[in-house]
């Protein structure tokens, strides 16, 4: 899974070459993620995101395991935003909602704050300014600096905890087919989950350890989230109905 995900044209921001750049929030809406099935989370997130989404885990191609939301079923569609752009859910991940900022890396070993312009709530004319006339950071941008670094920090420290479940072996690769009820049928592949009889089976040392480290609550709460699967089939059950009867009703139309 990508880092950058739906982001189009990435560009370093330059207080000389962006002085003039605004951010108009009116003008946006989540249409940029409707392409995308699954967004990575950090470990901060675990506890709002399971009571929405399943919390899955996928494997890297640097064989990390990285956990994640899962926004849909099906390739390139994300069940959570409507054909409006709306998000409808209560909680709407971090790596949704810090778009069309990201931190990327820079020259020796350092993240520098980077920005899509290819996001149509960034302009010239209207929203809140990005860099005041000086060129310092407007206080838009301060608080969107503060939100990626702390983005950036929970992204290292979940992947050194998912790296100590990892070790202990209690990950096992998935597949799962769903039935809509309506004739559909969707596999969903390539993900992992936490094996109960595995983790349940651990000596008590490396359970103390889980708790010490902080990485016991990120277990249970995505055993917990495992039951948004149903959920989640029931929307993609629900837009597939909804697109056939839409169908459905424009055949049925009069002919002119």
């Amino acid at each position: 899974m990508s880092t950058f995900g739906f982001y189009k044209n990435i560009v370093a921001l330059n207080s000389d070459v962006h002085r003039n750049l605004k951010f108009a929030a009116d003008k946006g809406n989540f249409s940029y993620a409707k392409d995308a099935n699954a967004v990575l989370l950090t470990g901060m997130e675990f506890t709002d995101a399971a009571r929405e989404y399943p919390v899955l885990f996928v494997r890297a191609e640097d064989g990390q395991l990285r956990p994640i939301a899962l926004l849909g079923i099906r390739d390139g569609e994300n069940l959570f935003v409507d054909e409006l752009g709306k998000w409808d859910a209560r909680y709407i991940p971090a790596f949704i909602r810090r778009y069309p900022f990201v931190m990327a890396p820079g020259g020796s070993d350092n993240m520098v704050v980077c920005v899509d312009d290819a996001c149509p709530a960034l302009n010239m004319e209207q929203g809140e300014s990005l860099f005041d006339a000086e060129g310092k950071p407007a206080p838009r941008m301060n608080e969107m600096m503060q939100f990626l670094q702390q983005f950036q920090f929970e992204h290292g420290r979940t992947e050194w905890m998912i790296k100590q479940l990892d070790e202990l072996g209690i990950f096992v690769p998935q597949e799962a087919a769903f039935d809509t009820g309506a004739g559909d049928n969707f596999a969903l592949k390539d993900f992992y989950l936490i094996d109960e009889a595995k983790f349940g089976a651990l000596p008590d040392d490396k359970i103390l350890a889980l708790f010490k480290n902080g990485a016991m609550p990120l277990v249970y709460l995505h055993l917990a989230s495992l039951g948004n699967l149903g959920k989640l089939v029931e929307r993609l059950a629900a837009r597939v109905a909804a697109k056939k009867l839409a169908v459905v009703n424009a055949e049925s139309l009069p002919l002119h």
